[in-house]
């Protein structure tokens, strides 16, 4: 598959929105403006987030669903049994 030069700019782009707006969520405009300065195109490469708990969410950081359903069930049993 050849991509076309729009291609790559559509990809650069989105790059730069998502960690714009990941910048905005986490500080705010002057956090982003102190990354971009006026330049967005600052944010085309490179991370801007660290692993520290605010800036990341791990799918191991979450109970999973299975676990909370079996949670629950566990639970209602035991509600049930001292009732």
């Amino acid at each position: 598959m050849q991509r076309t030069r729009a291609y790559y700019r559509w990809q650069r782009m989105r790059t730069i929105r998502k960690k714009l707006s990941l910048l905005k969520c986490i500080g705010g405009d002057d956090l982003a403006q102190g990354w971009v300065r006026g330049k967005p195109g600052r944010l085309a490469k490179g991370k801007v987030h660290c692993s520290c708990y605010m800036c990341r969410a791990k799918s191991y950081d979450y109970i999973s669903h299975q676990a909370a359903k079996q949670n629950e069930s566990a639970t209602q049993q035991m509600l049930g049994y001292v009732a």
